[in-house]
């Protein structure tokens, strides 16, 4: 049975009051149907029957996909409780009315409607935006669901990276948006900051407080593996967005140098911290918001007392472009282990290949004969194995003893028969 409308209420109150992660999800996803039972929107919708919106900056995700961000528990609790906190804190301080701005409300008014529906006339004058109809719609029948009419909340259809308010003379206490990814990428949270910052009153607050991206170097894609921070590459908070509102775009490039130290078998990780509002926190592992990237080993460059280069580009989608030091190749004088050099699993040729592979990844170059090569991809043929599959796991691994546990746990055990079948077949190929 769902969620009557005093439960509800309820359950937005512990939402608001509980310490981070304590909301249990059960709670949450009744939330969310009881919201869908009022908007007619349901985020058990075919995504493919709710369509998003391509933007000048950056997609404005569909109604059905906004309404399923409620269901992640965490992001949902700080970032309502960071706006009741941020609208608790202006009524502290002022004697006129808090005035709030929410841009890209989804059809729930998500980050602000727990706050209203749990207060009794709570001195604010509420602005939402939404380019959505589909959303305005759903939210004008939540504020007559809960009687919130009382607020005389104006809702506006339009794109919040153009809009302006109807005086020019009008300003906000506090700007909300959450209409981001990890990293930034592809939403327009950043455009729509830039625009909108310029309405924001002088002691005003941004929610978030802080979107900070950093670039770790580590051994490992756990997050509990050793990290060594190599620095923060961007961050957008309120002086970012008045400096981007007068058109300064140089914050959108930086670069970070590599410290002077052996990297081998080091990559890099980028992750995204969110400062909601004063002590509310999203870091990595909280919400899809915080989903950290990890590259290939063999797709990045670490050249020690080098520039990583950084760039945020095509604001029709935005992303960052990522620029490593130009590998400094040269030609190797290393002796590679020879063909009939093997290992546990005795196959020819695997040793010397892993090893060619190791050195590659540490700035060194070999030739290979194409008799050599060929002689090579019968191996991976009768094995099985898919010979992207395999240099790729080459790059990966840092010790061949794991490359041969790869490879017998991919074929499954090799009988001595199959064994010297495949090298037979490696030596005829050869010589």
């Amino acid at each position: 049975m769902g969620l009557s409308k005093s439960q509800f209420v309820d359950v937005a109150q512990v939402l608001l009051n509980a310490p981070k992660g304590a909301v249990d999800k059960v709670d949450i996803k009744a939330m969310v149907d009881y919201l869908g039972a009022v908007t007619g929107i349901f985020t058990s919708t075919d995504m493919n029957y709710s369509d998003k919106t391509e933007t000048a900056s950056g997609v404005a995700i569909s109604p059905v996909q906004a309404a399923k961000c409620f269901e992640e528990t965490v992001r949902t609790q700080l970032f309502a409780q960071g706006v009741a906190q941020a609208i608790n804190d202006c009524i502290r301080e002022n004697d006129a009315p808090v005035r709030v701005l929410y841009a890209g409300t989804g059809p729930y008014a998500t980050l602000l409607i727990p706050l209203l529906v749990v207060s009794d006339n709570l001195p604010v004058e509420v602005t939402l935006i939404d380019i959505h109809q589909e959303n305005i719609d759903a939210v004008h029948k939540l504020i007559n669901h809960f009687n919130l009419d009382h607020y005389h909340i104006r809702t506006h259809h339009a794109d919040a990276t153009l809009w302006h308010p109807e005086s020019s003379q009008e300003h906000f206490d506090i700007i909300i948006s959450e209409t981001m990814t990890a990293l930034l990428k592809r939403e327009p949270q950043v455009y729509i900051f830039k625009h909108l910052v310029q309405f924001l009153a002088p002691e005003g607050v941004l929610i978030p407080q802080q979107v900070s991206l950093k670039a770790w170097l580590t051994q490992g894609e756990n997050k509990d593996e050793r990290a060594e921070l190599l620095g923060e590459f961007f961050c957008l908070d309120k002086s970012t967005s008045l400096a981007l509102s007068q058109e300064d775009l140089s914050c959108f490039s930086s670069c970070l140098a590599i410290p002077d130290k052996d990297w081998s078998g080091y990559t890099v990780k980028l992750t995204t911290d969110i400062q909601v509002y004063g002590d509310l926190v999203l870091t990595e592992g909280d919400c899809s918001l915080n989903i950290a990237f990890n590259f290939s080993p063999y797709d990045v460059v670490l050249t020690a007392n080098e520039t990583i280069q950084f760039d945020y580009v095509a604001p029709s989608s935005p992303d960052f472009s990522i620029l490593f030091p130009k590998a400094q190749w040269q030609y190797s004088d290393y002796a590679l282990p020879k063909s009939d050099d093997v290992g546990r699993l005795g196959l020819m040729q695997l040793k010397r290949s892993f090893q060619r592979a190791f050195m590659i990844k540490r700035g060194e170059r070999f030739e290979v004969l194409d008799a050599e090569w060929h002689a090579e991809l019968v191996i991976y043929d009768m094995l099985a194995l898919n010979c992207a599959e395999v240099t790729a796991k080459m790059f990966e691994l840092e010790s061949f003893a794991d490359f041969e546990s790869w490879v017998e746990t991919s074929t499954g055990a090799l009988s001595h028969t199959k064994v010297e079948a495949i090298n037979d077949a490696f030596r005829r190929r050869i010589y």
